[in-house]
């Protein structure tokens, strides 16, 4: 670990372990040596939690969740928008941490703890609007109360690629609700994830009402499906994990809300200006180096604009920087480990072998001695891809642009919908009738036309298909962690 990781671990209030009732434990049934994929150097150690520590943790939570549903709904807001301005405060320090457990370029690192302060922000405003209403009963001087209540302990799994981003969407709406929770970030990114705790603490948050344990997933799938105390179960992660989560959890039937894997079409219509698109394309692609559910996964482009097109592309390409996030001037990182690069190493080789065409490949990163330790993949554009092939077929998460041509729109439609996916697409046009209509016939929870990140707190996210089941942000994210409780009563309109 450097004298600079170790210094920022001690002033975030880090110690090795779980945070488990408002304070560290660490008797864990293994340890994980947190590296930085970048360099390959160690970070820290971190204990693993067993099952003992889950029902540790499921009791304490469920301990803290009477008098934490009883607060009131203002005062729960303000922890969490008090929550937003602590990790404004930290920014600095909590994106380094990011970028050196997760690999991304510190730039982004920076926007995604901003985004996550969003979700304190927004959730602790919309805290004070989780309001019931009064129904006319059909019978004179009766009424009925309809109102939603908090639904009990939720368990949160998070994945490595957003680990604060993730965390906060579902924090924030769990505890806006009035439920307490126990989050399961990803083994491989935990540092991020275990700070939050005392700067939650920090914000007054009650001990107990979050508890964060890093552990296998297998062991915390099992151990948060078998509780029947655990009322939601709130996962991001890829679809078959969202299958087998599912199977475990119909023992006690807690509410679903699952963000499962994508497919996205990118698709280029015959007046969008090229420019744009191969500029906004880039942005997406180097978004944690293709490690992203929403990417662009397929690129459809009009066959008479696919020389023109590659061309812009490859030009923003090449004038890419790879290497340590932590350096000026990086735009893309390395990909999580070693076997996620010999994966998307594996699609590439598959479709160049059937007949696709590698048009650039960025090494940037080579000859940095530095980095002899990394996971680093070479960004790559593909020309000729075809629909059959496996790297259109599945989520790549890589930093791999795969082309698609195309000659009528309606067939590019037709092509894009043809997945069991259904997460997020985009559309690049001039004639917004056209580009909204393209939209509006996709099978996606989200799309963006002429815009690469629609993404924000205030709207709901959530996929379609085998892509997910219920909605993360807008005022939809916080009724993920309600039931809706109906009491009929005497109305006090009684006079006449």
């Amino acid at each position: 670990m450097t004298d600079a990781t170790q210094s920022i671990l001690s002033k975030l209030g880090f110690r090795p372990g779980f945070w488990v009732n408002g304070q560290w434990e660490k008797d864990g049934a293994e340890s994980v040596m947190i590296r930085n994929p970048a360099t390959g150097t160690d970070i820290a150690s971190v204990p693993m939690a067993g099952a003992a520590n889950f029902r540790h943790a499921i009791d304490g939570a469920h301990r803290a969740f009477d008098s934490w549903r009883k607060e009131p709904n203002a005062s729960r807001g303000d922890v969490l928008k008090r929550t937003a301005g602590l990790l404004a405060a930290k920014r600095q320090e909590l994106a380094q941490l990011l970028t050196s457990e997760q690999g991304k370029p510190l730039g982004q690192a920076l926007a995604e703890v901003d985004y996550a302060a969003s979700f304190f922000q927004w959730f602790g405003e919309e805290s004070r609007r989780l309001v019931g209403r009064l129904q006319p009963h059909p019978q004179r001087g009766r009424e009925y109360l309809v109102r939603p209540v908090a639904a009990g302990v939720a368990a949160l799994v998070t994945p490595w690629n957003f680990p604060m981003a993730q965390g906060a969407k579902k924090i924030a709406a769990a505890l806006a609700a009035g439920c307490t929770a126990v989050w399961k970030p990803s083994e491989l990114t935990p540092l991020v994830a275990l700070v939050l705790g005392p700067i939650l603490k920090e914000a007054g948050l009650p001990d107990g009402v979050l508890q964060i344990l890093p552990a296998r997933g297998a062991v915390a799938g099992e151990a948060l499906t078998a509780d029947g105390r655990v009322r939601v179960l709130s996962l991001t992660g890829s679809t078959n994990t969202g299958r087998t989560l599912m199977q475990a959890a119909s023992r006690h039937l807690p509410r679903l809300s699952f963000e499962l894997g994508g497919n996205a079409p990118f698709i280029v219509l015959p007046d969008a200006n090229l420019d744009t698109a191969a500029g906004d394309l880039v942005k997406l692609k180097m978004l944690c180096s293709g490690q992203v559910c929403v990417t662009a996964n397929r690129i459809f482009v009009p066959a008479s604009l696919e020389a023109a097109f590659t061309e812009k592309l490859s030009s923003l390409w090449r004038s890419l920087r790879v290497g340590n996030g932590l350096a000026e001037g990086v735009d893309a990182g390395p990909l999580i480990h070693g076997k996620a690069c010999e994966r998307v190493r594996g699609l590439v080789d598959e479709a160049v072998g059937a007949g696709a065409e590698l048009v650039s490949e960025n090494r940037s990163h080579e000859g940095d001695a530095t980095l002899a330790g990394g996971s680093f993949f070479a960004p790559v554009i593909l020309r000729g891809v075809r629909d059959e092939m496996r790297l259109a077929q599945e989520e790549i998460f890589g930093p791999v642009a795969p082309l698609l041509r195309y000659d009528d729109i309606r067939d590019a439609v037709r092509r894009a919908n043809a997945t069991s996916f259904g997460l997020a697409g985009y559309v690049y046009g001039g004639d917004l009738a056209i580009a909204n209509a393209v939209a509006e016939a996709l099978e996606v929870g989200i799309v963006g036309v002429n815009e690469w990140r629609p993404l924000r707190a205030e709207i709901p996210f959530g996929g379609i298909k085998t892509s997910g089941l219920g909605s993360e942000g807008g005022e939809e994210g916080l009724r993920e962690f309600c039931e809706l409780k109906v009491i009929a009563t005497a109305s006090f309109n009684t006079l006449a």
